[in-house]
């Protein structure tokens, strides 16, 4: 009577834990679009984030190129006292409307990278590998 059970017991495994390949496929599936989804996110993400802070860097340093030649020009004359803060407060005007509209070209670039659409790359065998003859020509070698 044990033996029997445990021959049942037995059979029903590999049936359970192997199963078939089309099946595994569809259960992968929906967890393989999970993964490539999030790693797009991320990735998205991280160029967005970038994106962001070299912007950030280049306003930063056009203002303190601006303010340093305005400064200059003060100082050597070439700039009244009286025009010197106008000419900061444009500079400084500039500056805060690059640094407003970073915000939205990252999100732009955000919304961008996840729409873009992947190419599907067709996966090779362990054993095969592509082998190009004189002609240019790509043919499979196993």
């Amino acid at each position: 009577m044990a033996t029997a059970a445990s021959k049942r017991a037995s059979d029903q495994a590999p049936t359970k834990a192997g199963g078939s390949s089309t099946s595994n496929g569809r259960h992968f599936e929906p967890v393989r679009e999970l993964l490539v989804h999030a790693t797009r996110v991320q990735l998205a993400t991280l160029t967005s984030v970038s994106k962001f802070f070299v912007g950030w860097t280049q306003a930063a340093d056009r203002y303190a190129e601006a303010v340093s030649d305005e400064l200059l020009s003060r100082v050597q004359g070439e700039t009244a006292p009286h025009e010197l803060v106008g000419r900061l407060a444009t500079v400084s005007s500039r500056h805060l409307r690059e640094v407003t509209a970073l915000p939205t070209d990252v999100v732009s670039h955000f919304n961008s990278q996840l729409t873009k659409q992947t190419k599907p790359q067709q996966r090779q065998r362990a054993g095969q590998r592509l082998k190009t003859g004189s002609s240019g020509n790509q043919s499979r070698v196993t």
